[in-house]
């Protein structure tokens, strides 16, 4: 797992200066759909942002913060391909992996993502136009990370069922909605859960004991 630790080290580097820019990336949307005509429904797709970039930029500085999403993304695939590798040459299979598949597929809806306590990409949007939205499109990095990093951190233990946490409770919190998040039906990523309202329901994250929940 040395391989995995240093490509995720490095990712989050990189996530660390997309954090910096990340007035400009929203800077960058707002022309882009504009430009597009598409300024009534949220940036839902990763390959919405590919679609911005590749067709409705208007200047280096917008197609620059693409790129680095987007290369970030891709970055992020790239783990968790090797990780599933691992996982195949043992004839095992991780419900968090399959979970950050979908999270993130190209065509995955994730506008209702919301990524809260610990992570403040959602706080630095300027108001609840904005995170509704972008609110999905800046939380799918952070989420995606917490769910690939405990393999980097972990090592091979992580890749066994006898870790201390079940990989869905460890999903389940890392996207905030615990107890609501079906994971055998995770490929439906982004539709309502029956009985429910799974990720539409809009709960708040999973916080530490002694927090009030919002």
């Amino acid at each position: 797992m040395a391989g995995v630790r240093e490509q995720l080290l490095s990712i989050e580097e990189k996530y660390k200066r997309f954090k910096q820019q990340q007035f400009i990336f929203i800077t960058a949307l707002e022309r882009s759909r504009e430009h597009a005509r598409d300024k009534t429904e949220p940036v839902s797709t990763v390959e919405q942002v590919k679609m911005y970039m590749n067709h409705h930029c208007t200047n280096s500085t917008d197609r620059r913060i693409f790129s680095l999403f987007l290369e970030i993304i891709s970055d992020l695939g790239g783990v968790l391909k090797h990780l599933e590798s691992s996982l195949s040459s043992q004839n095992s299979s991780c419900e968090g992996l399959d979970t950050c598949r979908d999270l993130l597929g190209p065509n995955s809806n994730i506008s209702q993502l919301r990524a809260h306590y610990p992570h403040n990409e959602i706080n630095r949007l300027s108001c609840d136009e904005a995170r509704n939205f972008y609110g999905g499109i800046v939380s799918v990095i952070p989420l995606a990370l917490d769910l690939l990093t405990p393999y980097g951190r972990g090592g091979a233990q992580w890749l066994t069922p006898t870790a201390t946490e079940t990989s869905q409770q460890t999903v389940a919190k890392n996207v905030g909605m615990v107890g609501d998040l079906d994971i055998d039906t995770s490929k439906n990523l982004g539709r309502r859960k029956k009985g429910t309202g799974g990720w539409h329901a809009g709960k708040p994250a999973w916080k530490p004991p002694g927090n009030t929940r919002r």
